[in-house]
């Protein structure tokens, strides 16, 4: 499928990214290699191994499309949608990019109109992405996409700020204090480790909390994201795409032992090829069982976790709601410090 000639820019297509089409493909991650260094400097680079196993590979709960906006050979730009199918199923949520040397040229208005009325064919309403937004004492990064996505009619409908783990710089000692007091006050309480695949026994507590992530933490009053769905299946199609990936994943879950509940959990995915850059995924503690500083536990445990495995790993990113003060009082707590903001913004369809 091919979307015509742009009337500011008649050379423009936009074409769909096939990891068959090898030329087209490494132009794409040269264009995403450049918006990053230009966006975001001093920050992870586009990893071309792991671009092309998300190209073949991704769960069977989402639906994916990649869009690629050429000048004859050279990809300039380009949109990825991403749309849930067993739940939220009016939602779109989306990235937008344009190479910086061929900005304010039409193309970033074309692939937005482009996603939009993808978003359309595929019968949904609600188009939901992220801007970045610099924060006082940190670094500075561009502000265009905010500026853009204000123009295009998307509103701002949340705020996440988006914290760096440096971990050569944290404290050991005083993790160790952390973790000793955390479990004087954990008793009754037991954890649970393991890389990619979960234990079965485990799965059916999982998938509750897993379902939490979508109602439990704080998000903006405007955002169009609804209750999720899951279940032993789809944790295990995730382990199963992530491991074809060659993502590891690293888990830690804590368990009430008289009752067998999971109580809390948290994960740390690490990308193929990457020794130096690693990414927290969803923690969470039930409601029935916190202020038992779980919280405190999972984070410390898993980040060990991290470090028996890759030793070498230098940071680990996380984000978190503006206004979680809990969980960011336990993440400035084990080493993270704030990088940017990044900005949730929405539109929804007439």
């Amino acid at each position: 499928m091919r979307d015509g000639p742009d009337v500011s820019n008649p050379d423009i297509d936009i074409v769909p990214i096939e990891v068959t089409d090898d030329a087209l493909v490494r132009s794409w991650i040269d264009m995403q290699t450049a918006v990053r260094r230009h966006d975001l400097p001093d920050t992870d680079l586009p990893l071309p191994g792991l671009q092309r196993l998300r190209l073949l590979l991704h769960p069977a709960s989402i639906k994916v499309e990649r869009w690629a906006a050429r000048i004859g050979d050279t990809v300039v730009g380009f949109t990825g949608l991403v749309m849930p199918t067993q739940d939220n199923q009016h939602l779109v949520e989306f990235e937008l990019e344009v190479h910086p040397e061929h900005r304010r040229r039409g193309i970033g208005t074309r692939l937005a109109e482009f996603a939009e009325r993808r978003a359309a064919a595929n019968g949904r309403d609600t188009l939901l992405t992220g801007v970045v937004d610099s924060l006082e004492g940190a670094p500075r990064f561009d502000h265009s996409g905010r500026h853009f996505a204000g123009a295009r009619g998307y509103a701002e409908v949340d705020n996440e700020i988006h914290r760096r783990n440096d971990l050569t710089l944290v404290d050991d000692d005083e993790l160790s204090r952390l973790y000793a007091d955390a479990w004087n006050r954990a008793a009754g309480y037991e954890l649970v480790q393991w890389a990619s695949a979960a234990p079965d026994d485990l799965l059916d507590g999982l998938a509750h909390l897993n379902e939490r992530m979508y109602t439990d933490p704080p998000q903006g009053a405007d955002l169009d994201i609804r209750p999720a769905e899951w279940d032993a299946a789809r944790l295990r199609d995730i382990e199963r795409t992530l491991a074809e990936r060659a993502q590891l994943r690293l888990n830690s879950a804590v368990r009430h032992v008289e009752t067998g509940a999971v109580a809390g959990f948290t994960a740390i995915v690490v990308n193929p090829g990457d020794e130096e850059h690693a990414w927290q995924d969803d923690t969470i503690v039930d409601a029935a069982h916190r202020g038992k500083r779980l919280g405190t536990i999972l984070k410390i445990a898993n980040q060990r976790l991290l470090r028996e495995y890759r030793p070498r790993m230098r940071y680990v990113h996380t984000w978190n709601a503006e206004v979680n003060d809990h969980m960011i009082s336990i993440n400035e707590a084990v080493g993270y410090r704030a990088l940017c903001r990044d900005i949730d913004v929405q539109k929804k369809l007439v």
